[in-house]
């Protein structure tokens, strides 16, 4: 599943058979809530099939509490999925500028017990 960027919304691309998790750009928009509408039901659906290594890739320029409450709802789909033996990676890139960005990539390493690579971005 490909979904094209906006000013207000990221671009996402989620590929079964590529092992490829993105989430990038700007994640504001008012249709923000239909958007990891989609992707949650693609964790639900497509990522228990997945047998190799998946790299969940974050990189958001602007997001706000909507982003923040769904990637919380991601993130315990990750659990779950890594329990069940599923490997999974989270890579948070984080705007250096931005105290908030890697505040938040910090919050999910610790509530959720799961490592994250850091990448700083400017």
């Amino acid at each position: 599943m490909i979904i094209k960027k906006t000013s207000g919304s990221p671009y996402v691309k989620l590929s079964a058979e590529e092992c490829c998790f993105e989430i990038k750009g700007n994640s504001f928009s008012n249709i923000i809530n239909e958007i990891y509408e989609k992707i949650l039901t693609w964790i639900d659906e497509e990522m228990p099939k997945i047998d190799c290594a998946i790299d969940c890739i974050f990189k958001f320029n602007v997001s706000n509490s909507v982003t923040y409450k769904n990637i919380l709802i991601m993130m315990t789909k990750f659990v779950k999925l890594k329990e069940q033996g599923q490997k999974i990676n989270i890579i948070w890139y984080y705007n250096k500028d931005e105290e908030d960005s890697l505040a938040i990539g910090e919050d999910i390493e610790e509530l959720f017990n799961l490592p994250v690579q850091f990448i700083e971005f400017e």
